[in-house]
């Protein structure tokens, strides 16, 4: 299974389908732990974990995951008792490659229509007078010239459609590579909305202008920026990605806090903060 691919199917079905935040919230988080087991068919999946990874409560994951199953997002089953639930992701790049494959009906068996008595004389033509002989009794060994008229015994279509299914398992794209997003994560010291995040994330990785070692280690050195400072506004790490504000931190040390004005993008002196870039909330060395 392809982590990307599988976000930007999930994003493409959402303009047609919408599904609410949270059964969103708890989609990305199964897939995060789909990817930590390798993409097995099945994995389980505590909700304590799901909790942690969804922001959600356990009502509401409860909730969003029977709404994930009925739309055929999930498939998830119970053991009963304290044991955690086994959960099964369909691939929506599966589904969307399927619905486009082109269905066939070959024909079982060819239509012939022999020839009720050999012409054992020579027949001529009424305009060009060409001549028509009897057929060989036997074996042509010199290659023929003229097109073949009898039809062909194998179904054309049924050849056609192996076809269309080896094109259709090219088309899946390889597995993601997608691996480090989770350090990105937990080296960020803000965690709010983190499936926005999770596909900034991977935009960029697939863009191919930043790799994922260098978002690691500018996650790493906006956070030692935040403690040293003792900033209360911190990025959301949506925008931190999506305004690049992460190139400012892609040194090797920290940018020290008595010689920068403001980092990339932050609002100097009096300068009004407009949107949603900012949260102020506590960092984990406080205010």
């Amino acid at each position: 299974m392809n982590y990307i691919a599988e976000i930007k199917a999930f994003y493409d079905r959402l303009e047609l389908n919408p599904l609410p935040s949270p059964a969103i919230a708890l989609w990305h988080a199964l897939m995060s732990i789909a990817n930590k087991t390798g993409w097995q068919q099945e994995f389980t999946a505590a909700v304590s974990i799901l909790v942690l990874k969804s922001g959600l409560n356990a009502q509401a994951i409860k909730r969003a995951r029977n709404r994930l199953e009925q739309d055929g997002y999930i498939t998830w089953r119970s053991r009963g008792g304290n044991q955690s639930a086994i959960y099964h992701i369909n691939s929506l790049v599966v589904q969307n490659c399927e619905k486009n494959v082109p269905q066939y009906e070959p024909q079982s068996e060819p239509q012939y229509e022999p020839q009720s008595e050999p012409q054992n004389t020579v027949v001529q033509n009424s305009t060009k007078n060409v001549p028509q002989y009897e057929p060989q009794s036997e074996p042509q060994t010199v290659p023929q010239t003229v097109p073949q008229t009898v039809p062909q015994s194998v179904p054309i279509n049924k050849h056609k459609h192996k076809l269309n299914e080896t094109e259709t398992k090219k088309d899946i794209p390889p597995v993601s590579p997608i691996l480090r997003f989770e350090d990105f994560l937990s080296a960020y010291p803000n965690k709010q909305r983190r499936h926005l995040a999770e596909k900034a994330y991977c935009d960029l990785v697939v863009s191919g202008t930043v790799t994922e070692d260098e978002l690691v280690l500018a996650a790493g050195n906006y956070a030692a920026y935040i403690k040293d400072s003792g900033s209360s506004r911190i990025y959301l790490p949506k925008n931190f990605l999506e305004k690049c504000v992460f190139e400012d931190y892609l040194g090797t040390g920290q940018p020290e806090a008595a010689g920068r004005t403001a980092p990339a993008g932050e609002p100097s002196g009096g300068e009004e903060l407009v949107g949603d870039d900012w949260m102020d909330c506590e960092t984990p060395w406080g205010r």
